[in-house]
């Protein structure tokens, strides 16, 4: 009985150690696969943390920033840090979209701050209102327009 007992530790644990290993692999593919989709990115200044949600009206102080590949498929939501911030809201919502490889954003009206940095570090923006998946449907469109015209 001792024997099975063992024999059973050693299986269990390196099933456990197995799993976890190929956990991480699969992390680290994850990771390459975003760094690949991550020059098309798109964000979205929405008040929800869903693709349901509708744009949020101010860019530098919306409630949640939604994150899509360069195909419209959504990646994460993001917790804007600088909602109730009193001063410097755009810069840390610049610094978070240049961290996550972001070459679009879409709000509903941008600050003149929020623009000059926006210019400044080379990424797109537009005002939009409505359903966040419904702007980006249009906004998928349109790129995918300019792409094959050019």
């Amino acid at each position: 009985m001792k024997k099975i007992l063992i024999t059973f530790s050693f299986v269990l644990f390196i099933s456990v150690f197995s799993f976890q290993v190929q956990q991480g692999l699969s992390f680290t593919s994850n990771s390459d696969v975003d760094s690949l989709k991550a020059s098309d990115r798109i964000a979205i200044a929405a008040v929800g943390d869903s693709v349901n949600s509708e744009i949020s009206s101010v860019a530098g102080r919306a409630p949640y920033y939604l994150i899509f590949d360069g195909n419209g498929v959504f990646l994460k939501a993001i917790k804007n840090p600088s909602q109730n911030r009193r001063g410097g809201a755009s810069s840390v919502v610049v610094n978070i979209l240049i961290k996550e490889s972001v070459k679009t954003v879409i709000a509903n009206k941008f600050g003149d701050k929020m623009k000059n940095r926006l210019k400044a570090n080379k990424i797109d923006y537009h005002e939009h209102t409505g359903s966040v998946n419904n702007i980006l449907e249009t906004v998928i469109k349109n790129k995918r327009s300019k792409n094959v015209q050019k």
